[in-house]
């Protein structure tokens, strides 16, 4: 094996002529410009940033529901997505029956992270679940999960081969680990 002296690559036989340096610069010049200019046509974050049309569609859609100014007011102004929580709102006062009032739907989808999911939810559920639903135990029941589409799936699913009342159902999607109690009140005496 020849002996390599690391000095000859510093000498100026391996040298880059004038020419030749220059173009890689103009190269790597042109290829940051030409970056630069695309990221300066990608909009603006629409998820991070609320802007006045999210204020305007979050306000008209809670005033739709019969929700009073001032909670609109407090409501849209305090959201992380103004639209999102609207959005949230509608879709299970749309989907759910009159049990459920305004003001307890804006409650919970004020409580949860995913408030899109949340509406997504409430909404399979009581699409899928046929029968007579608690709709406040669907709605807690979503709000409680940490995944509500992952928690909805989970309900509508078992729920197509399994012949458990729908509490139940809620029950253990939301503690899987945990044991259904077969014993009705009237075996227990």
């Amino acid at each position: 094996m020849p002996n390599i002296n690391f000095s000859d690559f510093t000498s100026q036989k391996f040298r880059p002529s004038k020419k030749a340096r220059g173009w890689r610069w103009t190269y790597l010049a042109a290829i940051q410009i030409f970056t630069s200019s695309l990221l300066v046509g990608i909009p603006p974050k629409a998820m991070a940033q609320a802007n006045r049309q999210s204020f305007v569609i979050c306000s008209r859609e809670l005033l739709s529901v019969g929700l009073s100014e001032s909670e609109v007011t407090n409501a849209c102004s305090a959201a992380l997505k103004p639209r999102g929580l609207s959005g949230c709102v509608t879709k299970i006062y749309d989907n759910t029956t009159e049990a459920l009032s305004a003001e307890e739907i804006l409650f919970n989808c004020q409580q949860v992270r995913r408030v899109d999911e949340l509406g997504t939810c409430v909404e399979k559920i009581n699409k899928a679940v046929k029968g007579a639903l608690n709709q406040a135990a669907v709605l807690e029941g979503c709000r409680r999960s940490l995944l509500p589409e992952r928690f909805s799936s989970c309900v509508v699913g078992v729920n197509r081969n399994v012949g458990l009342p729908t509490e139940d159902l809620l029950a253990t999607c939301l503690n899987p680990n945990e044991e259904i109690n077969q014993i009705s009140p009237q075996q227990e005496s």
